[in-house]
């Protein structure tokens, strides 16, 4: 049932306002529970008045002149607390990546101009280090730095008008140089509001939160959802599989978001585990999941019914939703998980549009989709080709006013209202389908375009490829570009299947392997397409926090 503030956010000035109404709405249910559910729980009565005494301290002299504040620490119940004092003093939140070298750290807080910064313990010498004039507020309460010093000071305890921009985030780095986006309250909202109706959430759902909180999918689909529809928070000891599965049976967690290679590690773990069951359990597996494919096509998700006793004995069988951002999925996951009885969403978005501009909905999966634009957002092909594919280009309230102190790649994100996302892709029947990154695209000597993430999905289709990555190589004193992939072998299937050596693993015995599935795929795909070369490299791909793969590393 959703709750009555859903598609009404958009009346609040700014992100406390909003909470503030949810918070007394829903005072006595908890908000916001520590280590996988074991740890310290907070209501939302609770953390209304922490935010309330967070705010009205940060606008004491000792920090009036400061418009921003960052927040670095591992994901914890105290990160969004702190979020929200700070929005409530009117101030800008810079999130720090807990995952970046101390380099980078130092980066962002020379970029954004941080002279105060909440932190977990962890990060306490590292920030002391940097030599800076660096005001700490550690969330640890034994830390000389410690917050609660703000939060015993009796200042008046009044939210203050919002600063117009919430957030300062700055990008992964997937292709250098990060960049500051600037997301404003209005923005959030809107895209919180955009969510709240295209999706079903409520009161009654339990979010597992594994997803580092910097990030902009986790934080808005995984903090500020939640937050604002008045459901739970339960954030995970570790991303470490059979942690999460302990997490979700104790914590009877209903809704997860996740990335492509979560979900993978998920899908793999489950396929392992029926692979080693008796034979005659295989079969009726293969039984029952042919059955659930056969009613998929009618419309019917027999696989809740048939499946029922694998996900509870998988502790899996509180989720009721799973969704997948921030990086391409593989449609075989979409796919499994669907069949065996979960509502699994692909969506799709970046940081710069707050971040959701589209998802399937529960009542409308389409494998390979990232579903329909989300209610208030519009999205158009721009210059499409003869097939339908262009950039994707978006509209709507989420959108960011543009990087700050980056006027010239400003104008080239957002233009005449629409924001350019960099991304191909095509809609049909109202869903929009990706194709690739407009830079990742490969041109051959005869003019055709070739995505490289559909060659990745279909070699990592292999039980033989953990990851790859395909990309284009100018041919010598020849036109175009010739198709080459990097990639990764799964060793621990190569000691299964040929008792390779995983320390010491024989290598002619893997890159004829390799080529043999280089081979296959290359037979499944028109010739202007087909990988002209590989190479093999033991160690996983070089990623962002998030698990994109940097591919300026390679290029």
């Amino acid at each position: 049932m959703p709750t009555p503030s859903h598609g009404e956010l958009s009346r609040f000035s700014g992100i406390p306002q909003a909470f503030e109404e949810t918070a007394r709405r829903f005072s006595g249910r908890v908000a916001l529970t520590g280590d996988g559910g074991r740890g310290r729980a907070y209501t939302y009565q609770e953390v209304l008045e922490l935010v309330r005494a967070l705010g009205a301290s940060l606008n004491l002299r000792e920090f009036r002149k400061e418009t921003e504040i960052g927040v670095l620490s591992e994901n914890r119940p105290e990160w969004p607390i702190a979020y929200f004092g700070i929005l409530a003093a009117g101030k800008t939140v810079v999130p720090i990546d807990a995952n970046l070298k101390p380099n980078e750290i130092e980066y962002i807080i020379e970029h954004a101009g941080l002279k105060v910064i909440f932190c977990s313990g962890r990060f306490e010498g590292m920030l002391a280090g940097f030599n800076r004039k660096l005001k700490l507020l550690s969330f640890e309460q034994t830390s000389r730095h410690s917050w609660h010093r703000l939060l015993d000071q009796t200042a008046n305890m009044q939210i203050e008008p919002p600063s117009s921009t919430a957030v300062l985030i700055y990008t992964s780095g997937t292709t250098g140089t990060p960049k500051a986006v600037e997301l404003t309250h209005q923005n959030l909202l809107s895209n919180v509001e955009s969510i709240q109706l295209s999706l079903h959430f409520d009161e009654d759902d339990i979010f597992l939160s594994v997803l580092p909180l910097h990030h902009t999918f986790e934080a808005t689909c995984g903090f500020l959802v939640p937050l604002l529809t008045g459901a739970s928070i339960v954030y995970a000891r570790s991303l470490k599989s059979r942690e999460i599965l302990e997490d979700i049976s104790y914590s009877h967690a209903t809704v997860m978001c996740g990335v492509p290679l979560l979900w993978e590690k998920f899908n793999d773990s489950i396929v392992r585990k029926i692979r080693e069951a008796p034979m005659g359990r295989r079969m009726m597996f293969q039984v029952l999941y042919s059955l659930s494919s056969v009613g998929w096509r009618f419309g019917r998700k027999w696989g809740r019914r048939f499946f029922r006793p694998l996900r509870e004995k998988g502790g899996l069988d509180s989720i009721r939703i799973m969704v997948s951002g921030s990086a391409p999925l593989a449609q075989r996951i979409a796919r499994f998980f669907n069949l065996i009885g979960f509502d699994f969403l692909e969506g799709y978005g970046l940081t710069e549009a707050a971040p959701v501009l589209s998802a399937n909905r529960p009542e409308d999966i389409r494998f390979g989709s990232v579903g329909p634009p989300l209610v208030g957002v519009d999205i158009r092909i721009a210059d499409p080709d003869e097939t339908g594919i262009g950039e994707i280009t978006a509209r709507g309230g989420n959108v960011t006013p543009g990087y700050r102190g980056n006027a010239e790649y400003t104008a080239k994100l957002v233009r005449e209202g629409w924001l350019h996302t960099g991304d191909l892709g095509c809609i049909r029947d109202g869903h929009l389908y990706i194709t690739g990154r407009a830079r990742n695209l490969i041109v051959s000597a005869a003019g055709k375009n070739i995505y490289p993430e559909e060659l990745e999905e279909k070699l990592t289709a292999s039980p033989f490829v953990l990851e790859t990555l395909v990309f284009g190589r100018k041919r010598e004193n020849r036109q175009g570009e010739e198709v080459r992939a990097l990639i990764v072998p799964d060793i621990e299937r190569f000691h299964e299947r040929f008792s390779v050596d995983v320390d010491n693993p024989d290598m002619s015995r893997v890159e004829s392997v390799i080529e043999e599935e280089v081979g296959k795929v290359n037979k499944e795909i028109a010739t202007y397409k087909r990988i002209a070369g590989f190479e093999i490299q033991l160690s996983e791909l070089e990623k962002t926090s998030t698990k994109k793969v940097k591919r300026f590393v390679y290029n």
